[in-house]
């Protein structure tokens, strides 16, 4: 019996506190959430999509628009960043063995070629082909200056890189 009153307590406190919540809501009425309530949550839903325009009538010049085609929505930000990087890089590759200022670049290209890989290629995989060319020339890299420091990368690796690097460009100019 302790039971039963305690259940009927808690409903009761339930439906009080459920009340108060919706009273801020543009509905006041709770529906039956069984099948007898359907026409109930009906008319609440029609009366919340009053006002409301459908898509068909503002898809060309109101509120709402299509989606675009590109599955990618920075997809503009990730070219530009790439190409910005595929730029700095080819900078850091011309740069003189003895440049004094090499040593910073390499540390600036391995902070940027991280930031890169977590932001466009996490965990080595890219949705775009330009950045799994541009990943392998990253890796190839940073794994030379992880390992070599500041040492003249080898030509056979320099070739590698190279031509990631021009596989780079001509994908993101082909949208790719």
């Amino acid at each position: 019996m302790l039971a039963l009153a305690s259940a009927f307590v808690t409903t009761t406190a339930s439906r009080e506190v459920l009340a108060a919540n919706s009273a801020d809501r543009s509905f006041r009425e709770v529906c039956d959430p069984t099948a007898d309530g359907a026409d109930c949550r009906a008319k609440i839903l029609a009366a919340d999509a009053a006002g409301v325009e459908s898509y068909e009538n503002t898809k060309s010049g109101g509120k709402f628009k299509p989606a675009s085609a590109s599955t990618n929505p920075n997809l503009t930000t990730y070219q530009s960043d790439t190409l910005t990087f595929v730029d700095e890089v080819e900078t850091l590759l011309a740069m003189d063995v003895y440049d004094p200022t090499r040593e910073k670049a390499i540390a600036v290209f391995q902070k940027k070629s991280n930031d890169w890989s977590g932001k466009y290629a996490p965990g080595g995989s890219s949705k775009m082909a330009s950045g799994r060319a541009f990943y392998n020339a990253l890796n190839q890299l940073a794994g030379h200056y992880s390992f070599n420091g500041l040492a003249p990368v080898p030509k056979s690796r320099l070739d590698v890189v190279e031509t990631n690097i021009a596989k780079t460009r001509e994908l993101i100019a082909e949208g790719r």
